[in-house]
C-alpha cells in the first residue's frame, strides 16, 4: 500500500537572495493494532537521476525505534539509478506496538560545511511480506496473517534551520497526507503457495521461478537456503537448482 510522499532536502531555502540552509527528513509512526507479532517492508519510490547529489543511494542515514530497542541503525538498499529504495532491516513490531522510522540527507550531516544542493522526493510503500517456516518436515513461505492487518500511520517532516555562520535557527515538524486519507489503514499480506517437502529441492526453485513468487530480499533467501542446508538435502542437487532458477548464489561445506 501506498503510505505518503516525502521529501528529503539539504539545500537553501530560496534558490536566491540570502536564505537560511534547511535540512528536512522524513519521520514515520507505524502501530501494529494487532495480536501478533508483524514484520514490514518499506520501499522509498523515486525518479531515477544520474546526478550523484540527487539520489537516496549514499545520501541518507536511516533509524528504527522500537519501545524495546532504540534507535536501530539501518540504511535504504539501491545504487544510483534505481528507481526506488528498500529499507534494511525490514520493521518488526510486536502486537499494538508503535515503531518510528526516521530517514535524513547525510551527505554532509549534520551542519552546513559548503553550499549543499540535495533533494529527493517521491513516495513511500508498505508492504507485509510472506515469512519463511522450516519444522524439520518442510519448508512453506507463507503470509503473515490470514486477513488484512490493521496499522495507524502517522508520516511527518521535519526540518532544522541553519543560518549562514552554521548555528541552528528555527525547527518545525509538519504531518504529511497519508494517500488513503486516513491515519488507521489496512495492509494486504502477501502470499504464495511455495510449500515443499526438505526433499524435493527441484519444486522448491520450482516455486521460487514462478511469477507469482514474491522478490525476496538478500536475507530472506539466506534464511531459506540455511533452512534446506540443514535439512540434509544434497548441495550439489541445491546448487544445480538454483543455478537453474537464475539465482546467483550457492551453498559449500565448511569446517569451522
Amino acid at each position: 500500500m501506498e503510505v505518503s510522499s516525502f521529501e528529503l532536502i539539504y539545500k537553501p531555502q530560496s534558490p536566491s537572495g540570502a536564505a537560511d540552509t534547511v535540512l528536512q527528513g522524513y519521520f514515520l509512526n507505524i502501530t501494529n493494532l494487532e495480536d501478533t507479532q508483524l514484520t514490514f517492508q518499506l520501499d522509498f519510490v523515486t525518479s531515477s537521476v544520474t546526478d550523484p547529489d540527487r539520489s537516496l543511494a549514499s545520501n541518507t542515514i536511516a533509524f528504527i525505534d522500537t519501545p524495546n530497542v532504540n534507535n536501530v541503525p539501518a540504511s535504504l538498499l539501491g545504487d544510483l539509478a534505481a528507481p526506488s529504495f528498500r529499507l534494511s532491516p525490514s520493521v518488526t513490531i510486536a502486537p499494538n506496538e508503535t515503531a518510528k522510522i526516521a530517514v535524513l540527507p547525510s551527505d554532509p550531516f549534520p551542519a552546513p560545511v559548503a553550499p549543499p544542493n540535495f533533494e529527493a522526493r517521491g513516495f513511500v510503500t508498505l508492504r507485509l511480506r510472506p515469512i519463511i517456516i522450516f519444522d524439520g518436515a518442510g519448508l512453506s513461505i507463507v503470509p503473515q496473517l490470514d486477513r488484512p492487518a490493521r496499522v495507524l500511520l502517522t508520516p511527518q517532516n521535519r526540518a532544522t534551520y541553519f543560518d549562514a555562520s552554521g548555528d541552528i535557527n528555527d525547527q518545525t515538524q509538519s504531518s504529511l497526507p497519508t494517500a488513503s486519507g486516513a491515519a488507521i489503514d489496512t495492509v494486504e499480506p502477501e502470499s504464495t503457495l511455495a510449500i515443499f517437502s526438505s526433499a524435493n529441492v527441484s519444486a522448491a526453485f520450482e516455486a521460487l521461478d514462478a511469477s507469482e513468487m514474491p522478490d525476496f530480499a538478500e536475507r530472506d533467501m539466506a534464511m531459506m537456503l540455511a533452512a534446506i542446508s540443514s535439512s540434509g538435502v544434497d548441495f550439489k542437487t541445491v546448487n544445480a537448482e538454483m543455478k537453474k532458477a537464475g539465482i546467483g548464489m550457492a551453498l559449500e561445506k565448511r569446517t569451522l
